[in-house]
């Protein structure tokens, strides 16, 4: 079961691409998280049922960000 503050980790993850600024200071001032924070409980989000039922979509292609190797943003 996800909590609040999953789905709405997830929720702005798949509306992000829709904010003007720096996503990290988008991050902080919408969520209240560190940039480290919020990419943390992103991953262990999208790696769940729950979050793949909740949003298979962005779950998807957030999976296929951490998998790709040149990507650097959201490498654990």
């Amino acid at each position: 079961m996800l909590s609040d503050e999953d789905r709405a980790i997830l929720d702005f993850e798949r509306a992000s691409w829709c904010e003007s600024g720096p996503k990290d200071q988008t991050i902080e001032m919408v969520l209240g998280l560190t940039s480290a924070a919020y990419y943390e409980r992103l991953i262990a989000v999208v790696s769940t049922r729950a979050g793949s039922a909740y949003d298979p979509l962005t779950t998807k292609r957030v999976l296929r960000l951490i998998e790709s190797p040149s990507n650097t943003e959201l490498a654990v």
